[in-house]
């Protein structure tokens, strides 16, 4: 407001006033004057009339200047608190308008929107002038209708707090306020103004810790452990799970009435431990421990019983709490094992003892059979030599030929029990490991072979140094038998090859023995390493089907392993591990090779 508009009022108050004091003189001067203007018409002077009264003049004049002075007060005075009533008006329209909070005015009788602040219309989405074509009937969801209608029909006198309400906004969400609201004149008319504060966050996050706190109080009461709460010296129990009834035959009230049942409850030799796990719970703060109780039906069942000191923010024991787990169960499955643990031992020792005795006893049978067997057979042999040195003339070339039979089968019958014999004493000898070259016992055997048929041509090539750690006897066995296949599968050859080869790795030595003999479909045989079996028909390679066997018994002796790789026309590769030797011994890696010449 100008300070031309706001001195008008003032200057109008002053007219009014001064109006009124002259209006007062006035009447005072009539009202003195009057009865002698009466006299006068009866021929009194005017002049001593009013001489007369110049008292009662004075006092008239002096009347109404401060009839007038306070009138100008009363009109000042009323002025200023009309003005400062508007001030006021509009401080507390520019409050509603500007508050952050939602807030409106609504007619208590149509329910109608009178006004709505700029909060409001930024929360719930709608324009001034939707607001005011809506009551609060259009802002609550259909579901909440009949709730708003039994607290609105019930008239607002002064303040009062609604509560908790749903508003939906112009986009359809919907929001959880809290409401307030009082009564308040507007426009000449009795309104009701309303505060709705949105604390949806606040309802939503009591909403989800009331379902986590169902779901935590389900979860406890489906547990088939005992959970329980009580005070720090353990004479008042604040929570226990329904599982207690089903642990210990007992209802949970008896828990209750009496906290220390659990203990008396426990049998009379666990007692000590049942105390102790108290005593271990004061001093540590958590203590463990298993023990019996006796239920009402007489029957004893095992418990796992873990306690623990609860603190709070500032490290001091407010509670004490724990579970107790029946491991009846347990126990008795433990029980089933630990007998079934002895009567497996047992019946191991048993069979160990036996089978060591067997085996004694198959040893020396074998022994005997052996040389009960070789006998015959080196006498047969003799024989057939005899009657040929003495009887050729007579015996013709049908009888020699039979003669050759019997020897040839005689000496391959010999073989086949020699090689039993040997699988027996590598099953059952005992192993001295020790340091070994591969390369130098290979060498060896092979020179033996080519003295046994010097017209052979063979290439060998090996490298100089191939060192393991193993029994060198069983050494010499293995490397006899593979080197022994490689010659004889290699004889149809015109120029034999056959190489022995090595690697180290992680701690083993990996050996092969290749050669590029006769082969064999290797992936169609069933079982590579059984005894007797043989890849070759008698009349193309002669053995015993004893030797792979005997290989495989040396290299698990000593904890490797041995694979066969073959094709037909393609040569043969045997690969085997065993032990390495230390870092400072010869390295069997060595690249340089040494070639033995073709004879």
């Amino acid at each position: 407001m100008s300070e031309v508009d706001s001195d008008e009022p003032q200057r109008g108050a002053l007219g009014a006033a001064a109006l009124v004091g002259a209006a007062y003189a006035a009447i005072g001067v009539a009202w003195v004057l009057l009865p002698d203007a009466v006299a006068s018409a009866f021929g009194t002077s005017p002049l001593q009339l009013a001489h007369g009264h110049v008292g009662a003049l004075t006092l008239v004049g002096a009347t109404a200047i401060g009839l007038a002075l306070y009138f100008w007060s009363c009109g000042a005075r009323s002025l200023r608190a009309t003005a400062a009533a508007r001030a006021s008006e509009l401080q507390v329209q520019d409050l509603f308008l500007r508050h952050p909070k939602p807030m409106w005015v609504y007619d208590p009788q149509t329910l109608g929107f009178l006004k709505v602040n700029d909060a409001a219309i930024a929360k719930y989405g709608y324009t001034e002038a939707e607001f005011l074509a809506m009551t609060l009937r259009d802002i609550r969801p259909a579901d909440d209708l009949p709730r708003f209608d039994a607290v609105f029909r019930q008239p607002i006198d002064g303040y009062r707090d609604v509560g908790g309400a749903r508003h939906r906004k112009k986009s359809g969400a919907v929001i959880h306020v809290h409401v307030t609201a009082h009564t308040i004149p507007f426009a000449g008319r009795p309104a009701v103004m309303v505060m709705a504060i949105d604390v949806s966050h606040e309802v939503l996050s009591r909403h989800a810790l009331e379902r986590q706190e169902a779901r935590f109080r389900q979860l406890h009461q489906s547990l088939a452990e005992v959970l329980w709460l009580a005070a720090v010296d353990g004479d008042e129990i604040l929570y226990v799970s329904p599982a207690f009834e089903q642990v210990y035959g007992r209802p949970v009230e008896a828990f209750r009435r009496e906290p220390k049942l659990w203990l008396s409850v426990v049998v009379e030799e666990d007692r000590d431990i049942a105390r102790g796990s108290s005593e271990q719970l004061r001093l540590l703060g958590h203590s463990t421990c298993e023990y019996r109780i006796r239920r009402p039906d007489g029957t004893v069942r095992w418990i796992a019983d873990r306690k623990k000191a609860i603190h709070d923010d500032e490290g001091l024991v407010r509670m004490i709490g724990g579970i107790a787990e029946d491991i009846t169960a347990n126990k008795e499955l433990d029980a089933v094992r630990l007998t079934a643990k002895q009567e497996l031992e047992r019946t191991v020792a048993e069979r160990t003892a036996e089978l060591e005795r067997v085996n004694v006893e198959l040893e020396a049978f074998t022994r005997t059979a052996a040389h009960d067997l070789k006998s015959p057979l080196n006498g047969i042999v003799g024989a057939s030599q005899l009657v040929r040195e003495r009887h050729q003339d007579a015996l013709g070339h049908e009888g020699i030929r039979m003669l050759d039979m019997i020897g040839r089968s005689a000496r391959q019958m010999a073989s086949l029990i020699d090689d039993l014999l040997m699988l027996s004493r590598v099953s059952q000898e005992l192993i001295h490991p020790q340091q070994v070259d591969l390369a130098v016992i290979a060498r060896e055997i092979v020179d033996e072979l080519r003295r046994q048929e010097p017209q052979r041509r063979v290439d060998y090539l090996a490298p100089p140094h191939v060192m393991v750690r193993c029994d060198a006897g069983l050494a010499r066995s293995l490397l006899s038998n593979l080197l022994g296949n490689a010659w004889k599968f290699s004889a149809r050859r015109e120029v034999a090859q056959i190489r022995l080869e090595s690697t180290a790795h992680d701690g083993e030595v990996v050996v092969s023995v290749v050669d590029n003999g006769a082969g064999f479909d290797a992936k169609a045989a069933t079982r590579l390493f059984a005894p007797f079996q043989r890849f070759h028909s008698a009349s193309q390679f002669t053995g015993t089907g004893i030797g792979l066997v005997t290989c495989q018994r040396i290299v698990q002796r000593h904890g490797g392993s041995i694979r066969l790789d073959s094709a037909p026309d393609l040569g043969t590769t045997v690969t085997f591990t065993l032990p390495g030797v230390c870092p400072s011994a010869k390295s069997s890696t060595e690249s340089r090779q040494v070639i033995t010449p073709a004879a």
